[in-house]
């Protein structure tokens, strides 16, 4: 009796599993279909203000090291780099692209990796990656309008093009990111976390996990999104240190 029990207990999660494995590759199969055609709507939408090779190398690597510090060579996903958060700028598009009604956090997280993995990161160069972030990506709203873009960030915060903001500035911006309605440059809290960037960037302070994005040197990160982690770690190539493929930037 005990053995007909774990029998159908193995074979009940065996079934769920495979339901799991087909819904979530059909997801990828529908988004890798679709992402040519979203990318197109996304440029179509918010416009190219501004074109990656008229950005410095200088700015493009102060963006990277905030943001997503593996991005030259991950697939997408990178979940073992200290400081570097869960969302990696791959990731972050896809909340974009593909939740046209909006992200909410927990089991949606799974399918924004695995697109981000294997349908975006797979189909557009970091390139057009990049470009679009740079174009697209919000900034909080001001006056009740939103901002996307680095271009209409600069002019709504600073009154300036996004050519002549100053390190500072650049760095509030991106910095911004992570939460653009409470982060607003000019607000104490802005002030906060521009200050922790540069001491992360300078070595003064070394994030002591992937979750450490506040710059703290304290493991951050409650015990779900640990789990989280782990489970994402087990379907991804999550590790960039562990991959070899072509460079794309």
């Amino acid at each position: 009796m005990l053995r007909r029990i774990v029998f159908g207990i193995i074979f009940a999660l065996a079934l769920l599993a495979s339901g799991i494995t087909i819904y979530y590759w059909n997801e990828i199969r529908i988004a890798r279909a679709e992402t040519p055609a979203l990318v197109k709507q996304a440029f179509d939408k918010f416009g190219r203000k501004i074109v990656l090779r008229d950005v410095s190398q200088d700015r493009i690597d102060l963006l990277l090291k905030i943001e997503d510090p593996k991005f030259k060579t991950h697939r997408g996903v990178d979940l073992t780099t200290p400081g570097a958060g869960m969302t990696t700028i791959t990731q972050g598009l896809v909340k974009l692209l593909y939740f046209p009604d909006g992200f909410t956090k927990g089991i949606a997280k799974i399918r924004q990796t695995l697109i981000a993995e294997y349908a975006l990161d797979d189909l557009i160069t970091k390139d057009q990656q990049l470009e679009l972030y740079l174009n697209a990506t919000y900034f909080g709203s001001k006056n009740g309008q939103p901002i996307h873009g680095l271009a209409d960030a600069a002019e709504a915060y600073f009154q300036k093009p996004y050519t002549d903001l100053t390190d500072d500035e650049f760095t509030a911006l991106i910095g911004m990111t992570i939460s653009p309605n409470t982060l607003k440059p000019g607000t104490e809290k802005s002030a906060t976390r521009v200050a922790r960037i540069k001491r992360y960037l300078s070595g003064e302070v070394v994030p002591a996990s992937v979750l450490d994005f506040e710059y703290v040197g304290k493991p951050g990160g409650s015990i779900g999104e640990e789990a989280l982690m782990a489970f994402l770690r087990l379907i991804t190539h999550a590790d960039p240190s562990t991959i070899h493929h072509r460079e794309r930037v």
